[in-house]
């Protein structure tokens, strides 16, 4: 297999972040809304304003999103995962400064550290 590059790395950690926006809410078990049907009549149909689609990610997103959360971060310590995970999903550098307490070269030559961490992980697993 080919070696995965730190772009690709830093891409599927992105589409994962994205995946898990789409993926539907947890629900208790067996969780059920009481409430009952409201029938609509046909000329109420007509008058309201339709839904948007609900977007849902295809199985091959799915996959790369269990990939990415169940084999790559647990590679990483507990602030790495956290520190991946705020970028992937494209928290400003400035925020993350003031969260951590540090400078932007600083967080970022740890975050580098972290991305090759993963990638060292995957030559591993193959």
């Amino acid at each position: 297999m080919a070696d995965i590059t730190i772009e690709e790395v830093k891409q599927d950690l992105e589409t994962a972040a994205y995946v898990e926006r789409l993926l539907p809410p947890v629900r208790a078990p067996k969780y059920r809304n009481c409430m009952p049907d409201i029938i609509y009549t046909p000329q109420e149909l007509i008058f309201m304003e339709k839904r948007p689609l609900k977007i849902r990610p295809t199985q091959e997103q799915i996959t790369l999103w269990e990939r990415v959360v169940l084999k790559w971060l647990p590679v990483l310590s507990l602030d790495e995962r956290r520190l991946v995970w705020k970028r992937a999903n494209r928290i400003p550098w400035k925020l993350l400064c003031r969260e951590y307490g540090v400078s932007r070269q600083m967080l970022a030559i740890r975050y580098d550290k972290a991305i090759i961490k993963i990638q060292y992980g995957c030559k591993k697993c193959q």
